[in-house]
Protein backbone atom coordinates (compact mmCIF):
# COMPACT_ATOMS: atom_id res chain seq x y z
CA UNK A 1 0.00 0.00 0.00
CA UNK A 2 1.37 3.20 -1.29
CA UNK A 3 1.45 6.53 1.27
CA UNK A 4 -1.30 7.65 -0.53
CA UNK A 5 -3.50 5.03 -0.56
CA UNK A 6 -3.21 4.77 3.04
CA UNK A 7 -3.71 8.40 3.57
CA UNK A 8 -7.03 8.08 1.71
CA UNK A 9 -8.05 4.69 4.18
CA UNK A 10 -7.60 7.47 7.25
CA UNK A 11 -9.77 10.21 5.47
CA UNK A 12 -12.39 7.63 4.42
CA UNK A 13 -12.57 6.22 7.51
CA UNK A 14 -16.00 7.25 9.74
CA UNK A 15 -18.01 5.31 12.06
CA UNK A 16 -20.81 3.39 10.59
CA UNK A 17 -23.90 2.56 12.36
CA UNK A 18 -25.94 0.88 9.33
CA UNK A 19 -24.50 -2.84 8.04
CA UNK A 20 -25.69 -5.20 5.50
CA UNK A 21 -26.12 -8.71 6.16
CA UNK A 22 -23.51 -10.13 4.41
CA UNK A 23 -21.14 -11.91 7.29
CA UNK A 24 -17.62 -10.98 7.66
CA UNK A 25 -15.11 -13.88 7.23
CA UNK A 26 -13.02 -14.94 10.27
CA UNK A 27 -9.71 -14.63 8.95
CA UNK A 28 -10.57 -10.75 8.21
CA UNK A 29 -11.33 -10.54 11.97
CA UNK A 30 -7.75 -12.21 12.46
CA UNK A 31 -5.74 -10.29 10.38
CA UNK A 32 -7.55 -6.86 11.73
CA UNK A 33 -6.22 -8.07 15.54
CA UNK A 34 -3.09 -8.59 14.40
CA UNK A 35 -2.95 -5.43 13.33
CA UNK A 36 -4.19 -4.27 16.90
CA UNK A 37 -1.54 -6.38 18.56
CA UNK A 38 0.88 -4.49 16.99
CA UNK A 39 0.20 -0.96 17.73
CA UNK A 40 2.56 1.18 20.10
CA UNK A 41 2.07 -0.09 23.68
CA UNK A 42 3.74 1.84 26.57
CA UNK A 43 6.73 0.01 27.83
CA UNK A 44 5.61 -2.53 25.47
CA UNK A 45 3.73 -4.22 28.64
CA UNK A 46 0.81 -5.32 25.93
CA UNK A 47 -1.58 -5.45 28.29
CA UNK A 48 -4.39 -5.09 25.66
CA UNK A 49 -6.40 -8.59 24.49
CA UNK A 50 -9.46 -9.28 21.98
CA UNK A 51 -12.20 -11.29 21.62
CA UNK A 52 -13.97 -11.88 18.46
CA UNK A 53 -17.77 -12.30 18.39
CA UNK A 54 -19.64 -13.39 15.21
CA UNK A 55 -22.24 -15.84 16.15
CA UNK A 56 -25.99 -15.48 15.83
CA UNK A 57 -26.66 -16.06 19.62
CA UNK A 58 -24.09 -13.68 20.77
CA UNK A 59 -24.63 -10.75 18.54
CA UNK A 60 -28.19 -9.93 19.92
CA UNK A 61 -27.07 -10.29 23.68
CA UNK A 62 -24.15 -7.80 22.59
CA UNK A 63 -25.80 -5.03 20.48
CA UNK A 64 -28.63 -5.13 23.29
CA UNK A 65 -25.56 -3.99 25.81
CA UNK A 66 -24.61 -1.25 23.64
CA UNK A 67 -25.53 2.71 23.72
CA UNK A 68 -25.54 3.81 20.30
CA UNK A 69 -25.50 7.52 18.46
CA UNK A 70 -25.85 9.66 21.32
CA UNK A 71 -26.36 12.71 19.31
CA UNK A 72 -29.16 10.93 16.98
CA UNK A 73 -30.87 8.37 19.45
CA UNK A 74 -32.68 6.75 18.71
CA UNK A 75 -32.64 7.40 15.16
CA UNK A 76 -29.39 5.74 14.44
CA UNK A 77 -29.75 2.92 16.43
CA UNK A 78 -29.16 0.03 13.42
CA UNK A 79 -32.86 -1.65 13.23
CA UNK A 80 -33.07 -5.20 12.80
CA UNK A 81 -30.98 -6.08 9.07
CA UNK A 82 -29.26 -3.78 9.36
CA UNK A 83 -26.87 -4.67 12.38
CA UNK A 84 -23.65 -5.59 13.38
CA UNK A 85 -22.51 -9.01 12.10
CA UNK A 86 -19.42 -9.29 14.46
CA UNK A 87 -17.63 -7.27 16.91
CA UNK A 88 -14.41 -7.10 18.61
CA UNK A 89 -14.23 -6.86 22.54
CA UNK A 90 -11.07 -4.96 23.67
CA UNK A 91 -10.04 -5.99 27.34
CA UNK A 92 -7.52 -5.06 29.62
CA UNK A 93 -5.31 -7.78 30.97
CA UNK A 94 -4.91 -6.57 34.40
CA UNK A 95 -2.18 -9.59 35.12
CA UNK A 96 -0.04 -7.89 32.34
CA UNK A 97 0.36 -4.41 34.18
CA UNK A 98 -0.33 -2.63 37.56
CA UNK A 99 -0.87 0.26 35.40
CA UNK A 100 -1.93 0.56 31.91
CA UNK A 101 -1.69 3.04 29.54
CA UNK A 102 -5.20 3.74 27.85
CA UNK A 103 -2.90 5.52 24.38
CA UNK A 104 -2.29 1.85 23.95
CA UNK A 105 -5.89 1.43 23.36
CA UNK A 106 -6.53 4.22 21.07
CA UNK A 107 -3.64 2.90 18.88
CA UNK A 108 -4.64 -0.46 18.37
CA UNK A 109 -8.62 0.50 17.82
CA UNK A 110 -7.62 2.64 15.13
CA UNK A 111 -5.00 -0.40 13.72
CA UNK A 112 -8.20 -2.68 13.79
CA UNK A 113 -9.86 -0.02 12.35
CA UNK A 114 -7.87 1.11 9.58
CA UNK A 115 -7.46 -2.67 8.83
CA UNK A 116 -10.68 -3.64 8.75
CA UNK A 117 -12.15 -1.05 6.53
CA UNK A 118 -8.92 -1.85 3.99
CA UNK A 119 -11.23 -4.87 3.18
CA UNK A 120 -14.69 -3.01 3.06
CA UNK A 121 -15.43 -3.16 6.30
CA UNK A 122 -16.98 -0.85 8.03
CA UNK A 123 -17.06 -0.27 12.02
CA UNK A 124 -18.14 1.36 14.79
CA UNK A 125 -16.48 1.83 17.97
CA UNK A 126 -18.03 2.25 21.66
CA UNK A 127 -17.26 3.43 24.43
CA UNK A 128 -20.70 3.54 25.88
CA UNK A 129 -21.30 -0.46 26.83
CA UNK A 130 -22.90 -1.75 29.80
CA UNK A 131 -19.99 -3.22 30.64
CA UNK A 132 -20.90 -5.31 33.90
CA UNK A 133 -23.90 -6.73 31.79
CA UNK A 134 -21.67 -7.65 28.90
CA UNK A 135 -19.20 -9.13 30.78
CA UNK A 136 -21.40 -11.34 32.42
CA UNK A 137 -23.14 -12.41 28.88
CA UNK A 138 -19.61 -13.49 27.49
CA UNK A 139 -18.32 -14.88 30.97
CA UNK A 140 -15.42 -12.82 30.95
CA UNK A 141 -13.10 -13.35 33.51
CA UNK A 142 -12.12 -11.06 36.63
CA UNK A 143 -8.94 -9.91 35.39
CA UNK A 144 -9.72 -8.67 32.58
CA UNK A 145 -11.61 -5.18 32.36
CA UNK A 146 -13.75 -4.63 29.31
CA UNK A 147 -12.46 -1.50 27.40
CA UNK A 148 -14.95 -0.89 24.63
CA UNK A 149 -16.47 -3.03 21.92
CA UNK A 150 -15.53 -2.62 18.01
CA UNK A 151 -19.21 -3.15 15.92
CA UNK A 152 -18.85 -4.05 12.25
CA UNK A 153 -19.82 -4.91 8.93
CA UNK A 154 -20.10 -4.20 5.21
CA UNK A 155 -21.57 -0.59 5.32
CA UNK A 156 -24.68 0.41 4.26
CA UNK A 157 -24.38 3.57 4.77
CA UNK A 158 -21.74 6.75 3.91
CA UNK A 159 -21.58 9.17 6.41
CA UNK A 160 -20.06 11.81 5.42
CA UNK A 161 -17.34 14.83 6.97
CA UNK A 162 -17.96 18.39 6.74
CA UNK A 163 -15.84 21.27 8.07
CA UNK A 164 -17.69 23.06 10.59
CA UNK A 165 -15.66 24.54 13.83
CA UNK A 166 -18.92 25.68 15.33
CA UNK A 167 -20.63 21.88 16.34
CA UNK A 168 -19.17 18.39 17.43
CA UNK A 169 -22.85 16.70 17.13
CA UNK A 170 -23.59 15.22 13.77
CA UNK A 171 -26.73 14.94 12.36
CA UNK A 172 -29.04 13.37 9.52
CA UNK A 173 -30.76 15.53 6.70
CA UNK A 174 -34.63 14.19 5.63
CA UNK A 175 -32.89 11.91 2.83
CA UNK A 176 -30.59 9.93 5.43
CA UNK A 177 -27.63 11.27 4.78
CA UNK A 178 -25.06 11.16 7.77
CA UNK A 179 -22.82 14.03 8.37
CA UNK A 180 -19.73 14.34 10.61
CA UNK A 181 -18.53 17.70 11.34
CA UNK A 182 -14.71 17.87 11.82
CA UNK A 183 -13.01 20.95 12.72
CA UNK A 184 -11.06 22.48 9.72
CA UNK A 185 -7.13 21.69 9.57
CA UNK A 186 -6.36 25.18 9.99
CA UNK A 187 -7.98 25.31 13.45
CA UNK A 188 -6.33 22.36 14.78
CA UNK A 189 -2.55 22.78 13.22
CA UNK A 190 0.22 24.88 14.53
CA UNK A 191 3.06 25.40 13.10
CA UNK A 192 6.56 26.29 14.55
CA UNK A 193 4.96 28.45 17.21
CA UNK A 194 1.10 28.48 18.24
CA UNK A 195 -0.27 31.87 17.15
CA UNK A 196 -2.87 33.60 20.19
CA UNK A 197 -6.23 34.26 18.32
Amino acid sequence: MSGNELNNLIFKRRSVRLFNPKKVPPKLLKKAIDAGRLAPSAANLQFIEYLALDKENLLKDVFLSLKWAGYLYPRKVPPPGARPVAYIVILINKDRAKRFDLRDVGAAAENIMLSLLSFGVATCWLGSVKKRRLKKILNIPSRYLLDSVIALGFPAESPRVVSDSSNVKYWLEGTGNFYVPKRPLKEVLHYNKIVSK
